[in-house]
């Protein structure tokens, strides 16, 4: 097993992840940058050139490589012009002089770049190329690419389609294994892009993101509790699934995940065990309150870039607030989660996947994952009526721009 493990900027950590011999590789990149990623920049530590550089050194000393992420879902256009293709190399050739040993991407036109003009990065594609079918992963090894992430959304449960692009691939093949998106998800481009244009340094957002992408999944969890199951996370007690197929190299999130959480998670997946509440290790999580050991910069981070009284009502982003602070979990305990998943209790489920084609098949007639809920989610009564309270006024509001100022509302 060949873990890259999501790289927080929390002093202190890497030493933490090192010790795990699974532990090949860290991820990350600055909270803000030319190209964007993955994650708003609201949800992450502030970040700098100098810590940036002083972590790849520190990765280096404990005998981890460092993977920094271009990996945006989308360029808009920055490399149409030579003020834009000049941005892209100063920022490439930042990365070279601080010894980043690989970067990840999402665009044709950048991996061809780096290949042709930094042979010294390894290159992954991530998850934002969506890469889904034999064809496309041929198409982007033929580009140069050294490792290739495979959608976790449209594939991490369709067992034939993963032994497919196995048998076409020459190189390193990737899976995250804890996410929790929702799969063959509907969201999934839109939910790309908006979390890329709120990483930016570039462009009028500079950060702001009402993540209605984020309001539509959790709810519809809550509404439908085999959502839980019916995502795409690979459990540690699976991972021998997919290793019995030829993956080998797995991918562990999030880059917003308090440190202790993200030891944990990668502890449960190097003992391939883990008994608990799966979302524990397998959910969304950001650190947003106090509790968490959240810093009071990026916390003010988060306030001042939010604020935005001319633009957004505050009640609609007080809303927001307490939604998120109470769907994105920090209470995993059996007896006080508000959700709790039973992971040990999962054993089998997977295993009766694997000859099941769930892109084919229609959820409202199979039964198979709703049983399986009923035997290991228990969501408290109380606490999902409050949440799908919220959860309706935030998303009436989204497609009525009653959350918007009326002179800033959208034109019918």
């Amino acid at each position: 097993m060949k873990l890259s493990v999501a790289y927080t900027f929390e002093p202190g950590i890497i030493p933490k992840l090192a010790k795990f011999p699974e532990v090949k590789e860290i991820y990350g990149k600055l909270s803000r940058d030319l190209i964007g990623g993955g994650r708003s920049t609201i949800t992450l530590r502030p970040t700098s050139r100098r810590s940036l550089n002083s972590s790849v050194a520190e990765a280096h000393a404990h005998g981890l490589a460092f993977n920094y992420l271009i990996n945006g879902a989308g360029l808009y256009g920055l490399e149409q012009t030579r003020r834009g293709q000049a941005a892209i190399r100063r920022q490439l050739d930042g990365l070279d002089a601080m010894g980043v040993d690989a970067v990840t991407v999402a665009s044709p036109y950048l991996l061809r770049l780096v290949k042709k003009q930094y042979p010294r990065f390894m290159v992954r594609v991530g998850v934002f190329a969506l890469v889904d079918t034999p064809l496309k992963v041929v198409q982007w090894e033929d580009m140069g690419a050294d490792t290739i992430c495979v959608s976790a959304i449209g594939c991490n449960r369709n067992f034939a389609k993963l032994e497919a692009i196995k048998k076409a691939s020459r190189r390193e093949l990737q899976l995250i294994v804890n996410a929790s998106c929702l799969l063959n998800c509907s969201h999934e481009p839109t939910h790309m892009h908006l979390l890329t244009q709120s990483s930016m340094s570039r462009g009028g957002r500079k950060g702001f993101c009402l993540d209605y992408c984020f309001l539509h999944c959790s709810s519809s969890k809550l509404r439908d509790p085999s959502l839980y199951l019916r995502a795409t996370w690979i459990r540690p007690e699976d991972i021998h699934f997919y290793e019995e197929i030829g993956f080998h190299s797995f991918k562990i999130v999030e880059r917003s995940c308090p440190g202790d959480l993200l030891v944990k998670r990668v502890a449960a997946y190097a003992a391939r065990s883990f008994d608990g509440n799966l979302l524990e290790i397998a959910g969304p999580v950001a650190q947003i309150k106090r509790e968490q050991n959240t810093p009071f910069v990026q916390r003010a981070r988060m306030m001042t870039v939010m604020f935005k009284p001319w633009y957004v009502k505050l009640s609609a982003l007080a809303a927001m607030k307490r939604y998120a602070e109470t769907v994105i979990l920090h209470d995993y305990g059996r007896a006080t989660a508000p959700v709790y998943v039973d992971n040990k209790a999962l054993d089998g489920f997977v295993e009766g996947l694997r000859n099941r084609d769930c892109s084919a098949a229609d959820c409202g007639r199979c039964t198979y994952c709703s049983s399986w809920a009923e035997r290991t989610v228990r969501i408290r009564s109380g606490y999902r009526s409050d949440a799908l309270a919220l959860a309706d006024e935030l998303d009436k509001g989204c497609i009525a721009s009653t959350h918007w100022l009326s002179e800033r509302a959208p034109r019918r």
